[in-house]
């Protein structure tokens, strides 16, 4: 598939059907709106609406309802999301009783918070308090004003007392009063102030605060424990009201998207411009939306839908529309950037490779049909909960594909290959024969060097339908005959170097003594000579033009580096295999030598080992097959800089729009 035609469009409706109007566009997810509030010099104001803060005002009381209750418990129990057909949004957004409910939770939710910490500090006084129960008399009494000053404090048993005592002795207008081991209350004459808060310091006396006390210790816990007693009560009373509104919670989550859906729209009309009684909206449409788009909004009536002319200097947003096959690819391009000017869509022409070395990397059929069951899985669950399954649509790919590779190379959950079935080894052996002189050893992995200058042939293909989309780019760019000898000197390069470093270091391809050597050669130099010429074809003067030539056939050196990093495919099918086989032999060890209880460890220790390196295999695949294909491949012809197409859709949180 490719990139949709997008168009500019223009909506003009009457100022009471604006709601009705941003409701059938969020509602088709086919309108990418255009915020016009930027632009200057426009005739008509910005759009203005009042409702927004009080949709805004009431999710932020949700926000605090809904969260207090699920902090409650009323959510132990996992709840399937609710389905709302997209006509009951604003029907349950009118319902009286569950907006009072809200209201009311909220301020339950919130004087609950504020009684806590009441009761918190109650008993934190208490506390205190009960400490000072021998103090004998009202605690009124201290730091008052008068001839004498009243302290208690902290005194440490030992060396405090004894300084007290002597303090007593040296010092005529000063008393204390022991009171516990560790606590005092010391007297003094105001004319001795000063000096009996120092020499109290040097003791290591610590008075306590009491100003928050007058009565005596009886009389302040007494009335403190009522205090107590009533806030629990309350407490307790707003508890059991709260538990009644567990059961309110889905109708709190329904009612909460439904007033975001609601400021979604009411935000949505901030993009455009209004008057007293018309309403006017900048959209990108795609062209084959326009029909079905129209229709609908003229249904409304006093709505006309327009196609115009963009602003040369305006960026047309990009949407792609992708095969079922290659549409989970494009969580991956648009991981990279949607598709710029002359770009194509890298989707389809990135999709079959990356299955393909995805299945490499995991390089296990045992594997393959695991990870392919579990998306699968996952696939039908995210489904049916109306979420995005890209992801789980490739995973399901690729773990085909990695069935298929684990068969050629007969890698079936690190099974030793001398122990698989002859059909199984039979279907192993084509792959190990691809290039002659390769003999198997008694019990090794069926990873060869050959298999290794397959995934090195892998990444001579790909670069070289790289360059031939890049040819077609640069074609349709208008640049004619210098795009071909451009494109054909780096396929000269490529198909010239990559056979004669092989056939010299890696294997045997070809008779040295024979025409191919030098017809490879002659192919590289051929390509180099282009490669110079277009490269220094813009530059002025002599230097410049050697220059730059110089600097374009340096990148022959680049596309070595480029071939030689598909080698990581044959790498992490290998480092799969090993670690697959160490859990076998791990398993085995403790099967045979430990009687009963082995059998039970070597089971657990497959089952959690076979995971652990099912859930890294798949992690690294996914992560360098990506790679490949942004580093690599897309470097050849793709820039990647497009603006995204963004529906004009509401998310929900909690429930599941059915439009």
């Amino acid at each position: 598939m490719a990139r949709d035609p997008v168009v500019k469009a223009e909506i003009l409706c009457h100022r009471a059907r604006k709601y009705d109007v941003l409701s059938v566009m969020e509602k088709t997810g086919r309108v990418h709106l255009i915020d016009m509030s930027g632009i200057e010099d426009f005739p008509l104001p910005s759009v203005s609406e009042n409702d927004t803060g009080r949709a805004e005002e009431l999710n932020s009381v949700l926000d605090k309802s809904i969260a207090f209750l699920k902090d409650r418990g009323s959510e132990n129990r996992k709840r399937r999301a609710q389905v709302f057909p997209l006509a009951d949004m604003d029907r349950h957004l009118q319902k009286k009783e569950i907006r009072d409910k809200v209201v009311r939770c909220a301020a339950v939710a919130e004087e609950l918070s504020s009684l806590q910490s009441k009761k918190l500090d109650l008993e934190k006084q208490i506390s205190f308090v009960e400490k000072w129960k021998d103090f004998p008399a009202d605690f009124s009494q201290i730091n008052r004003d008068g001839l004498f000053s009243i302290r208690a404090g902290q005194v440490s048993p030992r060396e405090g007392y004894d300084a007290l005592e002597k303090l007593e002795e040296e010092i005529e207008l000063f008393h204390f009063i022991k009171l516990s081991d560790s606590k005092a209350m010391v007297i003094w004459h105001t004319e001795i102030e000063e000096k009996a808060l120092s020499e109290l310091a040097e003791a290591g006396f610590a008075s306590e605060d009491f100003s928050v006390y007058q009565r005596s210790p009886e009389e302040e816990l007494s009335g403190m424990k009522a205090k107590l007693n009533s806030t629990r009560n309350k407490i307790s009373e707003l508890n059991r009201e709260a538990d009644s509104m567990k059961n309110s919670l889905p109708a709190m989550e329904a009612l909460y998207d439904a007033a975001g859906l609601k400021n979604f729209r009411l935000g949505a009309a901030g993009s455009g411009r209004e008057t007293s009684t018309a309403v006017l909206l900048h959209a990108w449409v795609r062209r084959s939306d326009i029909p079905v788009l129209g229709k609908s909004l003229e249904a409304l009536g006093e709505v006309e839908l327009t196609e115009i002319e963009h602003d040369p200097e305006e960026t047309p947003p990009v949407f792609l529309s992708e095969s079922a096959s290659a549409d989970p690819y494009l969580l991956l391009t648009d991981m990279y950037g949607r598709p710029e000017g002359a770009d194509p869509d890298p989707t389809p022409l990135m999709a079959p490779f990356y299955a393909m070395f995805f299945g490499i990397c995991i390089g296990d059929a045992g594997y393959g049909i695991a990870l392919a069951a579990g998306a699968a899985a996952g696939w039908y669950i995210t489904g049916k909960r109306g979420g995005n399954t890209r992801l789980f649509r490739l995973l399901f790919q690729g773990g085909l594909a990695s069935v298929f590779w684990g068969v050629l190379l007969g890698g079936w959950f690190g099974m030793s290959f001398n122990r698989l079935p002859g059909f199984l080894q039979a279907a192993a052996m084509p792959l190990n024969n691809l290039v002659p002189g390769y003999t198997r050893g008694g019990d090794g992995f069926s990873l060869s060097n050959q298999f290794l200058y397959l995934t090195l042939g892998f990444g001579l293909v790909q670069l070289a339908w790289g360059i031939i989309v890049n040819l077609k780019k640069k074609l349709r760019a208008g640049e004619g005959i210098a795009a071909v000898i451009d494109q054909t000197g780096w396929m000269l390069a490529l198909v010239g170097l990559f056979p004669w470093l092989f056939d010299h270091y890696l294997t045997n391809l070809y008779s040295n003594n024979g025409p191919l050597d030098s017809i490879f050669l002659t192919m590289l130099a051929a390509g180099a000579i282009l490669i110079f010429v277009m490269g220094g074809r813009e530059a002025a003067g002599v230097g410049g033009k050697v220059g730059l030539g110089a600097y374009a056939c340096y990148g022959i050196v680049n596309l070595l580096g480029d071939v030689l990093s598909y080698s990581r495919l044959f790498a992490l099918a290998l480092s799969s295999a090993i670690i697959a086989s160490v859990i076998n032999q791990i398993a085995g060890m403790l099967s045979g030598s430990i009687p009963v209880l082995g059998v039970v460890l070597a089971v657990i220790v497959l089952a959690a080992g076979h995971l652990f390196n099912i859930g890294m295999a798949v992690l690294s695949g996914f992560i360098h097959t990506a790679r490949l294909q942004f580093v690599e491949f897309f470097g050849k012809f793709y820039d990647g800089t497009g603006v995204p197409f963004t529906p004009l859709r509401y998310e929900p949180r909690y429930v599941r729009i059915e439009r």
